[in-house]
């Protein structure tokens, strides 16, 4: 019997101890370390680890802190500081665009540039392993974060200035930030008492922190007493130059198309034309890879047009015909800045109001530097005054490139080139701007560009289409006439045009031999349907290609419906 007793009081003392020995496992913490360059991944031991608010940033190339100056890659500053920050490899040199500021630095000189003036840094843009490096103190006045570098993590603490933080103070000796929010998670840190944490987010009985030298985890409610909320900062705006916009109703522009000095200057050049806002004559080119400009501007011209209260926005162009040389400019900072040099310049000796770039035929490649010479020219034109506008296809697939949306969020008026629907090489006959090619034009344009920046470029001209059957085919052939001549050859022909309702034009066609000759007039009607777009949509106003092809009556038309 006592033997049966025994052997029962060992069976329970063994439950006993069983249960006990689950308990203990079940409740009692963790008490074992994990190093952050352990636990995550992100981090290389012997390289400066950085964090940004609660995440901590996985980079090929870490951040370098030199005699106490933190230097940021270049890749880590456009990801998460500044998506616009751009750098030439060709010329070592690094460019910060903001609205109305250009910053432009090279890579070991104490030089740096704002709109072209000179400036002094104290310390230098530099390149560790061929990697370019901006010293934070630089970026620190130009953009909304803070940073600080802790020797005891080795670690560069970052966080955005303009957030609101969340401040908790520890109330427990010894209190430890585990890897996960569970006590039987590895401690990465344990804190002092009245050490400080930033609380990024509640999970349970937890909150995700991260304490003063950068370590991010969770830390028990329970070790937590005061929490303090600190508002960030305010935005810092720059100062916005005003957007031109006419005395009377919205814009009437026309493009003036010159090929030499004199051609700005014939007699025809100095008839005033009724309801016209701005005039914008083809006067600058590209001509080489270095970004010089071929001029043929008229200063006699130019006083002509603000005696009559026009302004006078200047075309520049690239070699359409000729797209590597253009990418071979717009890919080179040094060349841009040649183009921007001259540009300023020569608004001010010809005393122009504005500048229209008409940059066309870019390769998919040359997209990203074509914006950069945008918000690169843009803010020094502007500060001279200058409006700047910019001429965009309709959008469509193979123009994407061309990233209109960025572009617009810059300059002051973007002009939808709404012609050439079908055009030169077509290898069918067809309309140079139907309406509802057009109207799908303005609303995919609309999907980008607000309503008040847009100007739709319409028509002045036609195509007369020939159809001859060679071979067995078709083959198609067109030239480009003004309105009253694209009319004569209807009525030569003895044709009376009939209106198509889904075109918005009047169409005629004829025979001459085995040919079939087709055209879709622009005239008056067909203008005015395309001036109720621009009242439809509201937008900026027009602009006329080209000056010269237009019949009389067409100025009437525009005056009323963008004047009256």
């Amino acid at each position: 019997m006592k033997k049966k007793k025994r052997s029962f009081g060992c069976l329970l003392f063994m439950v006993i101890i069983a249960v006990s020995l689950l308990l203990v496992k079940k409740y009692m913490p963790n008490f074992s370390y994990i190093s952050a360059y352990e636990a995550f991944s992100e981090l290389s031991e012997g390289k400066v680890g950085l964090v940004l608010g609660k995440e901590i940033i996985a980079m090929e190339h870490s951040p370098q802190v030199i005699d106490g100056e933190i230097f940021l890659p270049f890749d880590f500053v456009r990801t998460y500081i500044d998506p616009y920050i751009f750098w030439d490899e060709g010329t070592q040199k690094l460019t910060i665009t903001t609205q109305n500021k250009v910053i432009r630095m090279k890579t070991d000189e104490l030089t740096y540039y704002i709109n072209q003036e000179p400036l002094e840094l104290q310390v230098p843009l530099r390149k560790f392993e061929e990697v370019p490096y901006i010293p934070f103190n630089f970026l620190k006045e130009w953009f909304n974060i803070e940073a600080v570098y802790y020797k005891e993590s080795n670690m560069v603490v970052m966080d955005y200035t303009t957030e609101t933080k969340i401040i908790g103070e520890v109330i427990k000796k010894n209190a430890p930030i585990r890897y996960e929010n569970h006590i039987k998670s590895p401690i990465l840190v344990k804190l002092s008492l009245s050490d400080k944490v930033r609380i990024f987010e509640e999970a349970g009985d937890w909150y995700y922190v991260r304490n003063e030298h950068g370590i991010v985890g969770y830390i028990s409610k329970k070790h937590i007493g005061t929490i303090e909320e600190i508002e960030g900062k305010a935005v810092q705006k720059e100062e916005s130059f005003p957007t031109w916009e006419p005395l009377q109703g919205k814009i009437n522009l026309v493009w003036d198309q010159v090929f030499k000095v004199e051609s700005s200057e014939v007699p025809s050049k100095f008839e005033p034309i009724y309801g016209l806002d701005v005039l914008s004559p083809s006067w600058f080119e590209i001509e080489d890879e270095q970004g010089n400009i071929r001029n043929i501007a008229s200063k006699r011209y130019v006083d002509w047009a603000h005696s009559q209260g026009y302004q006078v926005w200047a075309m520049i162009t690239n070699p359409f015909s000729d797209p590597d040389l253009t990418h071979k400019v717009l890919s080179n900072t040094d060349s841009r800045e040649n183009i921007i040099k001259q540009l300023l310049a020569f608004a001010s000796i010809y005393n122009l109001d504005g500048i229209n770039i008409d940059f066309e035929s870019l390769k998919k490649e040359t997209g990203e530097y074509y914006v950069q010479f945008i918000r690169e020219l843009t803010p020094l034109l502007k500060e001279q005054g200058l409006v700047v506008s910019v001429d965009m296809y309709v959008p469509s697939g193979w123009t994407r490139h061309y990233n209109r949306s960025e572009v617009g969020k810059v300059v002051d008026y973007i002009i939808i080139m709404g012609y050439d629907e079908h055009w030169s090489t077509s290898p069918e006959s067809g309309s140079v701007a139907s309406i509802g090619w057009v109207e799908q034009g303005i609303k995919n344009t609309l999907e980008e560009v607000p309503h008040e920046k847009i100007i739709l470029g319409i028509p002045f001209y036609t195509r007369l289409w020939a159809e001859e059957e060679v071979e067995g085919e078709i083959k198609v052939s067109s030239k480009a006439y003004g309105m009253s001549r694209g009319e004569q050859f209807l009525k030569d022909a003895g044709v009376e045009p009939v209106w198509l309702e889904d075109a918005g034009q009047y169409y005629g066609e004829y025979t001459r031999g085995d040919v079939v000759y087709k055209i879709w007039l622009e005239e008056e009607r067909s203008i005015e349907e395309k001036l109720k777009l621009v009242q439809k949509y509201d937008l900026a106003g027009t602009a006329g290609w080209k000056r010269g092809l237009e019949k009389p009556e067409i100025w009437k038309v525009l005056y009323k419906y963008l004047k009256e």
